[in-house]
């Protein structure tokens, strides 16, 4: 499937010619076996054609995951195939993980159709706001000075005290925090930073929808910066990645042109331990 999707035309014809000088080498035989083969290469010809004509451009195709932008929903590595048909019927909705072509100001070289892969946060017509998460530790206040989505101050903060590693997951509630997906209730964070329960406040990180907060259970992290409200036209869409403070998103290039999307992803096929539907 992978090996099929990334034919092009000139790699069509180089396979459907090797497969017709195998079929002429094959037909002369009387050979039982040999003549199957051969009647097996009329069979490779039309999937080839096919595939090429109608498949790949209109119906669906095999991409690979190259960052850790989408962590924990997709893992760099992961192979997945893209539904390019359901796009030409009906709008994109929010939640779906697409694969998109990235305008020039998306890459760091400057490259004009890069594939990029990003989850459809923000729809036509609605207002997005991205507020970063906070701690109040005894009248102290932590979070987001900046609007750099590589920088978390709450979560650094509470990795530094609690003597963790950089790159452990932390997501705040108001009741607590999720530390390396395992829960805390603010009584114990209070206890293991040495103040007292009252005096720690926590604020989670939180993209907000027409001033309303969205839930999204499928990140690690909450956001760590700030993102002042911004309204999307129409035939535009605001895309984020899962992994929310590693991702070079809407957050940093601004709005996706709804022509640019290429389809919405279904299904990973490999690694086989992380095949699965999306949701």
């Amino acid at each position: 499937m992978e090996a099929l999707a990334k034919l092009d035309l000139v790699g069509v014809v180089f396979a459907l010619a090797a497969v017709t000088l195998l079929q002429l080498a094959l037909r002369p035989s009387k050979a039982r076996v040999l003549r199957l083969l051969s009647e097996s290469c009329d069979s490779a010809r039309w999937v080839l054609a096919v595939f090429f004509l109608l498949i790949r451009p209109f119906g669906a195709q095999a991409f690979y995951i190259p960052s850790p932008s989408m962590v924990p929903t997709l893992g760099v590595g992961d192979k997945l195939v893209v539904d390019k048909l359901s796009y030409r019927l009906h709008d994109p909705q929010r939640g779906d993980v697409i694969v998109f072509a990235a305008p020039a100001r998306a890459t760091d070289d400057n490259k004009e159709g890069t594939d990029f892969i990003k989850r459809c946060i923000g729809l036509p017509g609605e207002t997005i706001e991205v507020r970063g998460a906070r701690l109040r530790v005894g009248g102290e206040t932590i979070g987001p000075e900046n609007t750099d989505p590589r920088v978390h101050p709450a979560a650094d903060y509470l990795r530094q005290r609690l003597e963790l590693a950089a790159d452990t997951p932390v997501r705040l509630t108001r009741d607590g925090a999720f530390v390396n997906h395992s829960w805390l209730p603010r009584k114990t964070l209070a206890h293991k930073l040495g103040v007292a329960e009252r005096a720690l406040v926590l604020e989670p990180g939180e993209v907000r929808i027409n001033g309303k907060p969205l839930d999204e259970p499928y990140l690690n992290e909450d956001p760590g910066y700030d993102m002042p409200v911004t309204q999307i036209p129409p035939g535009h869409y605001f895309m984020m990645g899962d992994n929310r403070n590693n991702s070079a998103d809407s957050h940093y290039w601004g709005l996706l042109e709804r022509e640019r999307m290429v389809g919405v992803a279904r299904l990973t096929y490999f690694p086989l331990g992380r095949a699965r539907k999306l949701p």
